[in-house]
């Protein structure tokens, strides 16, 4: 009597797990927890928690949320067995299938596999329960090897072995038995991923504001969610939307159609570079002029630090910093506060201006570039609208071919879904092509801005433009007491000079010099 009370209270969880290639099988979700709980009703178990592992490798643990909460209760409260269909379901290589089983027996729970009885404590159940984990285990690395060598083969084809990045779908152009699996643009988020890369290379846009306005146009995650900032940023650096696939530690031009040009892509690094400047000027002072000052005494680079002191700098928030010679003993004269030495600086520069001649060159030499690049654009976009044309005429002909019955559902669809993505390529290249455009009149303006107002330029630009536009102006500058007593120009800002290009605006500083070593 007791021991048919005891066989009536044993208890059970049930742990199921499929791969994609297990549901192809039959072995899907439903068949396995379907087996498992009618064995536990015909073996007088009773089921206490069903846990599952959706597309989920057998090869390892880790990752596995569903075995995870399943050995967990298991160690919250007795547990007598674990069922599962199949040995496989539970590991597919022999040190975690032991490591489980090992601790699993230190709670007095047993792994059963319904499908393999002959699996037990005895000498026989355990050899027989070693050889099939050594089959599973072999047949893994088996199935590791070929899906490798069919990921390698893809790779070479130019085509990327994986999941298509978002704007691009994965495209079977086989059959169901021999599946050949490329890349294509999607043809809804395609143009979407497009629009967010010309967006954010404006630099009017923040990532999450991109990502709101993106997702009212209509762009989602693959679960129909809003793409989250983390995501966007990934989307925004990746090599791929303009043709250069990485994967693993190799690079190759891919066979996918781009969706930008690399200098839409590049323009937007730019952008975010600047973001990320901004973000590191919030956080951490940026010290502009190390590196470009120096000591005449010492001739060592200036460096500069903070210095702090609640009381006597409570009216600069607790802390001041400084420029000064590394000279070990110290070097009195040299200390100078690092906006005041920014500022003299920046005068510095508010004395240069381009002559009438250079600005003059400049201007013919951007109008010639500009007509050159607008008759060459509106050629090949028109160019693009005239196939365009021609493509939207071929589908509307299907399309009344399909009404008037003469041509065959399979066919129509075939051509028709053709044609889409024709069209679709042709859209993205007239916006590629605008892109490059507009980037070409932002750098133009750039240039222009610089030639019509150094100063001014410079004052507007982010903490890293300022560094570099120091280093196109001056070699180094050597500071004394407090005073700049000479500026050493750079080869090309000096030659400007010399030939009347780059002018003085007022009297300019004592011992200015275009070579590079200081005067006695």
């Amino acid at each position: 009597m007791n021991k048919e009370i005891n066989e009536v209270i044993k208890k059970c969880v049930v742990y199921c797990r499929v791969s994609d290639q297990d549901q192809l099988k039959g072995i899907s979700l439903k068949v396995q927890q379907e087996a498992c709980v009618n064995w536990a009703e015909k073996n007088s178990f009773k089921v206490l928690g069903v846990y599952i592992d959706e597309a989920k490798s057998g090869t390892k643990t880790a990752g596995r949320d569903g075995l995870d909460d399943a050995l967990i209760h298991c160690d919250r409260e007795h547990i007598d067995a674990i069922l599962v269909i199949d040995t496989d379901r539970f590991a597919r290589n022999e040190e975690d299938h032991f490591a489980i089983k090992a601790m699993l027996k230190k709670l007095d729970t047993r792994i059963v596999a319904i499908n393999q009885p002959m699996i037990d404590e005895s000498p026989e159940g355990k050899l027989m329960e070693t050889v099939l984990i050594g089959i599973n285990a072999f047949y893994s690395r088996l199935t590791g090897r070929k899906v490798k060598k069919s990921l390698e083969k893809k790779w070479e084809e130019g085509w990327w072995p994986g999941w298509a990045p978002l704007g691009y779908l994965n495209v079977n152009t086989g059959t169901e038995e021999h599946p050949n699996k490329i890349i294509d643009v999607d043809p809804y988020k395609g143009p979407l991923i497009t629009n967010m890369f010309e967006m954010y290379s404006t630099g009017n846009y923040s990532i999450l504001q991109l990502t709101k306005i993106m997702h009212e146009k209509g762009l989602t995650a693959r679960k129909g969610k809003r793409i989250c900032v983390s995501t966007a940023q990934q989307i925004l650096a990746n090599t791929f939307y303009y043709g250069l696939m990485k994967w693993t530690d190799k690079e190759k031009v891919g066979s996918h159609t781009p969706l930008i040009s690399q200098s839409l892509f590049d323009q937007c690094q730019h952008i975010a570079s600047k973001h990320r400047q901004f973000v590191m000027r919030i956080r951490k002072h940026t010290f502009l002029l190390r590196g470009i000052v120096r000591c005449p005494i010492h001739g060592k680079w200036l460096t500069a630090e903070w210095h702090h002191d609640t009381k006597k700098l409570r009216r600069l928030g607790g802390k001041i910093a400084y420029y000064h010679c590394p000279q070990r003993g110290g070097c009195s004269k040299s200390y100078i506060e690092t906006t005041k030495l920014e500022k003299m600086i920046a005068k510095q520069i508010k004395k240069y201006e381009f002559s009438e001649k250079f600005i003059n060159f400049v201007i013919e030499a951007v109008k010639k570039q500009v007509a050159e690049d607008r008759n060459n654009t509106d050629s090949v976009r028109q160019g693009l609208i005239n196939q365009k044309k021609g493509i939207e005429a071929k589908r509307d002909h299907i399309e009344n071919l399909l009404i008037d019955g003469t041509i065959d559902k399979n066919t129509y669809k075939r051509q028709h879904d053709q044609l889409l993505a024709d069209i679709t390529q042709i859209d993205i290249k007239i916006s590629n092509l605008q892109s490059a455009y507009s980037l070409d009149i932002h750098l133009i303006e750039e240039i222009l801005a610089l030639t019509r107002n150094i100063y001014q330029t410079y004052l507007d630009a982010p903490d890293f433009l300022k560094a570099h536009l120091l280093r196109f102006f001056f070699e180094y500058i050597y500071i004394d007491d407090k005073k700049i007593t000479k500026v050493i120009e750079t080869p090309i800002f000096s030659t400007l000079r010399k030939e009347n290009l780059l002018l003085i605006r007022t009297n300019w500083l004592p011992r200015v010099d275009s070579n590079h070593e200081p005067s006695s």
